[in-house]
């Protein structure tokens, strides 16, 4: 496993690649990496990065709020929050999220970022240097720490293609991939207005199943769900939800619970009969909300409740003057052909022979909202340069450990 690194670490970098230039920063071709490990570490900077994301207009991305990261490493106690900051000499130029897999206390070496279907969760920065400064922070971290593997990803914004690239420098394998994910969703000034934008299909499946879910389930929604009646909820869809694997429906009760302290929370959902038996949760930040969570009762598949639930949700936030909605985890196909096209950029290093069993063994066990397998099947092949992926159409589906 290593032995324990210090909370704080610090390294020279010297970028080989044409020097970044960064608004507010000017133009250099050497950054410092400083490594910072453990929750304690990470608050001493809590005003620094705070400022940086406010600096780089990403204050208004809640996912990035370091309260909520640390939150997020906290629902599990075998993980620990790792915070690489990219200092130019003149300022902070970039920031990136990590979480570290534990054994026995002991840090593992495999670290990766959180929501690689969005690519919002990860990286401070201002946005045309992101993947630069993402690569040059896990690239010095595996050179300069005991880390063997870390990855994580970025939303490069709509539609720009990135070239693919694959090297090896003193022994760190470092790879860069991208794929084109459709996970926002514009909203106009109606509901109709909305929906004249989705296919057909959509549309009439969005309104056809609303009315079925009204009339022969006796289907309610209410938009704005007490603590009490989003436990009701969770305890009503503990045994028939749709999600197969057990241990996704205790982390979802995690992440409820940590979303209930954040600014912007909201819950809703559909009862029929006294019963709940879809509900979704996520948090709204000046015009934009983000969807986290949605379980559906699996009993009444032929009504396709996660369509009725949306239809609904989709008019409500209109009604609440909301432009944007952000499905953090993915959502279908059906509902991803109507969302803005973004390339989202893929990092990852490896080091030595561990990281091939860390690589292998524990990330394919590890459970998270999206699964570390994709990372396997967008680095299996050589991608050839500047393509950009097709994004995958399941919805997401943790994997047990």
């Amino acid at each position: 496993m290593g032995t324990m690194p210090s909370p704080v670490e610090k390294a020279a970098v010297a970028c080989a690649s044409t020097p970044v230039e960064t608004p507010g920063c000017s133009s250099l071709a050497n950054y410092s990496v400083q490594v910072l490990r453990g929750a304690k570490a990470v608050r001493g900077v809590a005003a620094e990065i705070e400022e940086l994301r406010q600096r780089t207009r990403q204050g208004d991305n809640p996912l990035l709020c370091l309260d909520f990261f640390l939150g997020r490493v906290s629902l599990f106690p075998r993980n620990q929050p790792v915070v690489l900051l990219v200092r130019s000499a003149e300022c902070l130029a970039g920031a990136v999220y990590l979480y570290e897999k534990t054994f026995c206390g002991i840090p593992t070496g495999y670290l990766r970022g959180f929501d690689h279907l969005s690519g919002e969760s990860s990286v401070i920065a201002y946005e045309q240097v992101r993947p630069a400064l993402l690569q040059i922070a896990i690239h010095q971290l595996l050179l300069n720490t005991s880390a063997r593997v870390a990855w994580a990803t970025v939303c490069q914004g709509a539609a720009k293609s990135v070239a693919s690239s694959q090297q090896e420098l003193n022994h760190v394998r470092v790879q860069v991939s991208s794929i084109c994910r459709e996970h926002r969703l514009k909203l106009s000034g109606t509901f109709d207005a909305t929906l004249s934008r989705f296919g057909s299909h959509t549309r009439r499946n969005l309104r056809y199943y609303r009315r079925r879910a009204e009339k022969e389930l006796n289907a309610s929604f209410n938009p704005e769900l007490t603590f009490a009646e989003s436990d009701e909820a969770l305890q009503h869809l503990r045994e028939p939800s749709f999600q197969p694997y057990p241990i996704s429906l205790a982390e979802w009760r995690k992440m409820d619970g940590l979303l209930r302290a954040q600014p912007g929370y909201f819950a809703m959902g559909l009862c029929a009969n006294g019963k709940w038996i879809s509900y979704l949760v996520g948090m709204r930040k000046g015009k934009h909300t983000y969807l986290l969570i949605q379980m559906n009762h699996d009993g009444f598949a032929r009504y396709s409740l996660s369509t009725v639930l949306r239809s609904y949700f989709f008019e409500y936030e209109i009604g609440c003057g909301q432009e944007e909605i952000k499905f953090v985890n993915g959502t279908c196909a059906a509902f991803q052909r109507c969302c803005e096209p973004d390339t989202c950029v893929t990092v990852s290093a490896r080091r030595g022979i561990r990281a091939f069993v860390l690589f292998n063994w524990i990330a394919p066990w590890h459970s998270a909202p999206d699964h570390a397998l994709n990372m396997q099947r967008w680095t299996a092949k050589s991608e050839p340069v500047s393509s950009v992926h097709t994004a995958t159409s399941r919805e997401w589906a943790p994997k047990p450990k």
